[in-house]
């Protein structure tokens, strides 16, 4: 058959296919693949079985399993089988073995190791404690056709800046690395600022922050705004707010989350202004500022008594079109209450309903411990009823406000009651609420109801303090009624552990 002025034989064309080159590259891939799956099962097999004492040393038998799988199936082991061995041997803590086959890979092996194995294995020896051997590994890197860079570097480096204790080893690693020819990245930086933070080292974190320059590194806004939330994690605020001014000098501006957090670090050192001015400030650089920023400043005039700035801020919150969460409400209330507004407080449940937020057992909470302060424990009993009414459940810190709150009154029945309620619900009171309900049942003669609050304690293996055996005892003694001292006494010794 003549095709385009020429004459093809079968026996020509299946000639000229048998000399394709794709075919043979093809079939080594399908060998290798076969090899690898081969040496997975058998590798398996041998670690699962190397407490049986009659297996042969597993050290020489992951290697000689390596190069027989590869042999049988014509071919020779490749990068992917010593990663497979290495990680399979790292996840079984079989550290041991791996130095026969990283001996086999850099003396007998021709072809170019890829880092990425050295990169897990660096990673798998920090995690194992074996910082040395990472060090040393990462040094011979070159000795396996390989060309280190800053990918396993900076592994090296999160390994070592991990602990204080191997801190010391970042030195000799840094001096060392010119030998490597590694250009030092921002990313090395990065680490290694993160690590002075976390050992607070600030100072220094900063001044090798400014370093980077001469490496040929820019840090720029990023780098800044992870150094400051560095900062408000391990520093205080005037650490904070040096930072804060050297940024405000180089021009750059912190991230809205970095300036959130710089924000409740001011709130916390009782430094409301200047986290007022920082809120200022993220209005001024273009950036919103987020509920949780707000909530944070509001909280802070609440608790120097700023009502005016609460409100002035509430309001700005709302203009913004911020939506206030149940958590911003609640600081609100505790606004409130604090100035002792307390049908502004309950109001102020309702209008959350009115906006869908409704509202949680910590708002409630809120007021009735601030209503239990001032004495209006009935007040703050009904609040509980309006809760339950609502279909929030009261929390182990609501009994403990009611319980204490008529304790506090001297409504030793009542609190009785709620005690019991209390217990009813799995909740335990605090120690100091057990022993003082003792003295005031004891103190009203109700020892029968002591004896049960006691007989509770015991039971929860609650120590009664000095002042509740005491409460007992000499109620006992004053005690001439119908039961006599001794009964009461030996239901006393009844109670004690043994």
């Amino acid at each position: 058959m003549v095709l385009f002025g020429s004459s093809i034989s079968g026996t020509g064309l299946r000639r000229t296919r048998k000399k394709l080159p794709y075919k043979g590259k093809w079939q080594q891939t399908f060998n290798e693949q076969q090899a690898l799956q081969t040496l997975k099962n058998k590798a398996t097999s041998i670690i699962t079985d190397k407490e049986d004492p009659q297996n042969p040393n597993p050290k020489t038998q992951i290697l000689s399993t390596l190069i027989e799988s590869f042999q049988t199936h014509g071919c020779n082991p490749n990068p992917n089988a010593y990663s497979f061995l290495i990680n399979l041997l790292s996840q079984k803590t079989l550290f041991s073995q791996i130095p026969p086959l990283l001996n086999h890979l850099e003396k007998t092996e021709k072809f170019e190791t890829p880092e990425q194995i050295f990169a897990d294995l660096i990673r798998n020896y920090g995690a194992a404690g074996m910082i040395r051997d990472a060090v040393d590994l990462f040094f011979r890197i070159p000795k396996f056709r390989c060309s280190a860079t800053v990918k396993s570097l900076n592994v090296l480096l999160s390994v070592l800046c991990r602990k204080k204790e191997s801190l010391f080893l970042v030195h000799e690693v840094l001096i060392r690395t010119s030998e490597l020819n590694i250009r030092l990245e921002e990313s090395v930086f990065c680490i290694l600022v993160k690590a002075l933070c976390r050992i607070g080292k600030f100072g220094n974190a900063i001044e090798l922050l400014n370093l980077m320059q001469f490496f040929g590194c820019t840090p720029d806004s990023g780098v800044y705004s992870e150094v400051l939330l560095l900062l408000c994690k391990y520093g205080g605020s005037i650490e904070v707010l040096n930072f804060l001014e050297e940024m405000g000098n180089l021009e750059f501006r912190p991230s809205g989350l970095a300036y959130r957090h710089v924000i409740d670090v001011f709130v916390k050192d009782g430094k409301v202004i200047e986290a007022f001015k920082v809120l200022n400030r993220m209005k001024v650089e273009g950036v919103k500022p987020d509920i949780v920023s707000y909530t944070s400043v509001l909280d802070g005039f609440v608790s120097v008594g700023e009502f005016q700035k609460v409100d002035e801020l509430f309001d700005e919150m709302l203009v913004m079109g911020l939506v206030p969460d149940v958590y911003t409400y609640s600081v609100y209330i505790n606004g409130l209450c604090k100035q002792g507004d307390f049908d502004g407080a309950i109001r102020m449940l309702v209008c959350m309903e009115e906006v869908d937020c409704k509202p949680e057992v910590v708002s409630y909470n809120t007021i009735m411990a601030a209503l239990c302060k001032v004495g209006d424990v009935g007040r703050a009993r009904e609040l509980m009823g309006m809760m339950r009414l609502k279909g929030v459940g009261g929390s182990l810190h609501t009994y403990r406000i009611l319980v204490d709150g008529f304790l506090c009154k001297g409504e030793i029945v009542e609190g009785f009651g709620m005690l019991e309620e209390m217990l009813n619900r799995g909740f335990v009171p605090r120690s100091s609420s057990f022993d003082s309900m003792i003295c005031g049942l004891c103190e009203r003669c109700l020892l029968l109801e002591a004896m049960i609050v006691l007989k509770e304690m015991v039971s929860r293996s609650i120590a009664p303090g000095a002042m509740a055996w005491e409460a007992l005892a000499s109620a006992t003694i004053f005690r001439s009624g119908c039961i006599g001292k001794s009964a009461y006494l030996e239901d006393l010794a009844g109670l004690l552990p043994d």
